[in-house]
């Protein structure tokens, strides 16, 4: 424990006053709780409007509610996951460009504990997200009109942890992105091709048994589709809990990335 939190400090003090990391962060955070918290507003009003519309009523779909509260939020928040990607992509680049990195290694720092601190921070933020997601599916749940205070602890809690995985996978492909090409403009153009366009294309071609193991799409496993109600009426049903096959790729892909970042940064030129 020492260790990793000898390996964080350095962290800690690149983005103390690192202005725009802060104001990113806000601008991310504000962002995802108002969402959050509107969601219900949105569904509402949407679910009216169609309804005046059309002869088949579709019902109000009661999304903060105790237990589905807990997967319905983080499902939604893992869209906007690529924001704090964009976060790790900037601080990793900037180790690059500013030449930190190289001047972390000249007074002393071992490759190995920095790369713990990376993904030290990695976690963190992952957490610190986790986190948030968490207190305001909590307190959604708690303004509703009438609440089920027995569905508050239930099995769909680990949906929280669950997405702190999904975070922090994700973020770890965006890091080893930023240390395979260590500009923040490349990188980023580079991991949203892959992410958004590249691993698709691959999923459709490859066999499903070997698809299914890229890394974004065993992200996109572990959180499903919520069972709402109008899925229900369409006679729609999703899996409820998460694919634990999905979990251990991420697991896994957590050690290779792991292990591919630190080749690079043990053969490259710092």
């Amino acid at each position: 424990m020492k260790k990793i939190l000898s390996a964080l400090h350095p962290e800690w003090i690149k983005i103390q006053k690192y202005r725009t990391f802060w104001i990113l962060t806000g601008i991310y955070a504000a962002t995802l709780v108002l969402l959050l918290f509107s969601l219900q507003e949105i569904l509402s009003n949407s679910s009216a409007n169609v309804n005046n519309k059309s002869s088949m009523p579709i019902p109000t779909i009661p999304f903060y509610v105790f237990p589905g509260v807990w997967q319905n939020l983080t499902y939604i928040a893992g869209y906007l996951k690529i924001f704090p990607a964009f976060l790790i992509i900037i601080l990793i680049t900037n180790e690059f460009t500013f030449k930190t990195l190289k001047q972390q290694i000249i007074s002393g720092t071992s490759i190995t504990e920095f790369l713990i601190g990376k993904i030290g921070l990695i976690f963190l933020l992952s957490v610190s997200v986790a986190m948030l997601v968490g207190i305001s599916a909590f307190i959604a749940g708690l303004i509703q009109s009438k609440p089920d205070f027995n569905q508050i602890f239930s099995t769909k809690l680990y949906f929280i942890p669950v997405h702190a995985l999904e975070l922090f996978t994700y973020l770890m492909v965006a890091a080893s992105f930023a240390f395979l090409l260590k500009r923040a403009g490349i990188t980023v153009i580079a991991f949203l091709l892959y992410s958004l366009i590249l691993e698709r294309i691959l999923v459709f071609k490859l066999p499903w048994h070997i698809g299914k193991f890229l890394p974004i799409e065993a992200i996109g496993h572990l959180i499903p589709v919520p069972n709402t109600q109008i899925m229900q009426r369409f006679g729609v049903s999703f899996n409820e809990n998460t694919s634990m096959q999905a979990v251990f790729t991420c697991f896994a892909w957590i050690i290779i990335l792991t292990l591919v970042i630190y080749g690079l940064l043990k053969k490259r030129d710092l």
